[in-house]
C-alpha cells in the first residue's frame, strides 16, 4: 500500500516493511509482551530524529493546557471558605487587632 502511488525516494518497500515490523516489536515490548519479528536494529535510523524532533506550533492555533481540569485540586467549598476566612481576618485586622495572615488556601501565609 505504501508504494501504490509510486516509489518514495530513499526508501524501499523492504525497508518500510522492516520498519513497520520494528515498530510493532517495540510497541509489544513496551506493553510487556513477547516480540514477534525480532528486528534488533532500527532499519531507518535517519527517520527517528525526524519523527521525534521538537514540534513547534503557532501560538494562536494551539490550545492552552495550563487551565485543564486535571491540574485543579480541591473543591469550591474549600476555596470559598478560605476566601471568607481571609475577608473576616481582613475586617478584624482593619479594627486594629493583629491576626496571622491566612493564605489563599487556608494555611497561614509564609513570610
Amino acid at each position: 500500500l505504501a508504494f501504490e502511488m509510486g516509489p518514495i525516494n530513499g526508501m524501499s518497500a523492504k525497508e518500510i516493511k522492516r520498519y513497520i515490523r520494528y515498530i510493532a516489536d517495540w510497541r509489544l515490548k513496551q506493553l510487556g509482551l513477547q516480540e514477534i519479528y525480532m528486528i534488533e536494529e532500527h532499519p531507518l535510523p535517519w527517520l527517528a530524529p525526524l519523527l521525534n524532533g521538537v514540534e513547534h506550533a503557532n501560538f494562536f492555533e494551539t490550545r492552552a493546557t495550563e487551565y485543564s481540569k486535571g491540574a485543579t485540586r480541591g473543591d469550591w467549598n474549600t476555596v470559598w471558605s478560605s476566601f471568607d476566612k481571609r475577608q473576616k481576618a481582613k475586617a478584624v485586622n482593619e479594627d486594629g487587632v493583629e491576626l496571622p495572615e491566612i493564605g489563599l488556601f487556608g494555611a497561614e501565609a509564609a513570610e
